[in-house]
């Protein structure tokens, strides 16, 4: 019998088995897929030129120290995300405002002040370090700024920010839960900013997928089972019986589940989940979270003047980075297909998305039917939502009226059940180093519960 089974190689279940061992416990990782990592997933490029984030990429090494540990502990390169160039707001009706990265789109000045005072306001009451409140949750983010004095433009640029952030509209989530998340990751422009204070500010030269890697080989690969869907857990309070999908049962003392609230569903767990967790847990949804990576043979948006940032209302891609690495000559578009437009994106065949990709960024960018934007020399599409240990990206999102619910009976243990996840994170949620900070926590859970140390409340 195991100290502690972790149930999902992910991040959070990474850390969760490496702070086990060190405790002293004996560790076996379940993983459903056949690789490590989860959502953090790096794939090869056909031309040999680098490797492709189809899942998390960024991360930074001032405000993320755990995740920055890591790419030190392994000796990985970074590249910080470029900026110098000017950035293109594509608007409603499809034209185009070209401005200098870092500064509010050239609208009118009356749209201008509308919207960096909703910013401002939502910028302040992330940095307050208080609970969400029970007033803010029963109403939709958009709800929420119009009742603010928000108008029509200034909603819509709070509709892709919701777009860009969870893969969802405005009228989706509470703003108590917006307003929470963005209280995580240091503020509202923290998250959005792509320089030293914010969550953008570095990628790794050889893919996120090298810190998964890392980890899993502190961990030891003799103690990761994958391509082990879990079918059930039972707790006996004496033990934890996981049963996969094949029929292999697992016992061990403890069980960290480390996968996102919403699949809770899918686990037959005996005895069952308190009522209320299975219901907000069962309420909750992942957003549809898209890229499109388009790689090249020459950065030719540099040439133009661009530093490869881009955003729109119309989409379908709702916002592009510069996710180039020169040294390999890995020259790349990384593109967000994300909400209401991905989940259009996201049924069409694998043709049609890159020809409405395509068309769209030679739109952005201005260029001719004979430019090279038409002729990628590799096309990347990531559609989480399609995948079956997944089901969408980034964070669970809650329903609306149930946030403040989640944030006390969720992520708590349940008897010999402990739970992991960026979503549970009270610092930098939905990234990396989210799911690193919960994946300790719950190891020290583990080990404290072990030893007869109280622990967080648990039913």
């Amino acid at each position: 019998m195991f100290d502690v089974i972790v149930i999902g190689a992910g991040l959070s279940g990474l850390q969760a088995a490496y702070s086990a061992q060190k405790e002293g416990l004996s560790v076996v990782v379940v993983e459903a897929r056949d690789r490590v990592g989860g959502k953090v997933w790096s794939v090869p490029l056909v031309s040999n030129r680098g490797r492709a984030d189809l899942g998390a990429a960024w991360i930074n090494d001032t405000l993320q120290p755990k995740v920055w540990a890591y790419c030190r502990q392994f000796g990985l390169d970074v590249i910080k995300q470029r900026l110098e160039g000017n950035a293109i707001m594509q608007n409603e009706d499809g034209s185009r405002i070209v401005f200098p990265f870092g500064i509010t789109p050239d609208f009118s000045d009356e749209q201008k002040t509308n919207l960096e005072t909703i910013r401002d306001h939502i910028q302040a009451v992330s940095l307050r370090k208080e609970q969400p409140l029970v007033i803010d949750d029963g109403i939709s983010l958009d709800a929420y700024v119009a009742k603010l004095g928000a108008n029509d433009k200034t909603r819509k640029m709070v509709n892709l920010w919701a777009r860009v952030m969870h893969g969802v509209e405005s009228t989706e989530e509470s703003a108590a839960w917006f307003i929470d998340y963005c209280r995580t990751n240091h503020g509202l422009l923290a998250i959005r900013a792509d320089n030293q204070t914010g969550g953008q500010y570095l990628r790794l030269t050889g893919g996120a997928q090298q810190i998964a890697d890392g980890l899993a080989s502190l961990v030891g690969h003799e103690n990761i089972q994958l391509s082990s869907p879990i079918l059930s857990i039972t707790d006996a309070k004496s033990c934890v019986t996981v049963t996969t999908t094949a029929g292999k049962s697992i016992s061990g003392k403890k069980c960290i589940v480390s996968i996102p609230s919403t699949l809770y569903r899918d686990l037959k767990f005996s005895p069952a989940l308190p009522p209320a967790v299975e219901r907000v847990a069962d309420g909750t949804k992942l957003g549809h979270y898209n890229k499109a990576i388009v790689c090249y043979d020459t950065p030719w948006w540099r040439k133009l003047g661009y530093n490869g940032f881009a955003m729109s209302f119309t989409g379908p891609v709702i916002v592009a980075r510069d996710t180039s690495v020169d040294e390999s000559r890995m020259y790349s578009l990384t593109c967000f297909v994300n909400g209401a437009e991905g989940e259009k994106w996201a049924k069409l065949y694998p043709h049609q998305r890159r020809a409405v990709v395509l068309e769209q960024l030679a739109t952005l960018y201005d260029v001719s039917e004979d430019a090279e934007v038409y002729r990628p020399i590799e096309f990347f599409d990531q559609i989480w939502k399609h995948e079956l240990y997944s089901k969408g990206a980034l964070a669970p999102i809650t329903a609306i009226g149930q946030y403040t619910e989640y944030k006390t009976i969720c992520g708590r243990p349940v008897g010999n059940l402990h739970f992991v996840g960026t979503e549970f994170s009270g610092h930098w949620k939905g990234y990396m180093e989210g799911a690193l900070v919960s994946g300790e926590l719950g190891a020290t859970e583990v080990a404290q519960s072990l030893n007869r140390q109280p622990v967080r409340a648990a039913f």
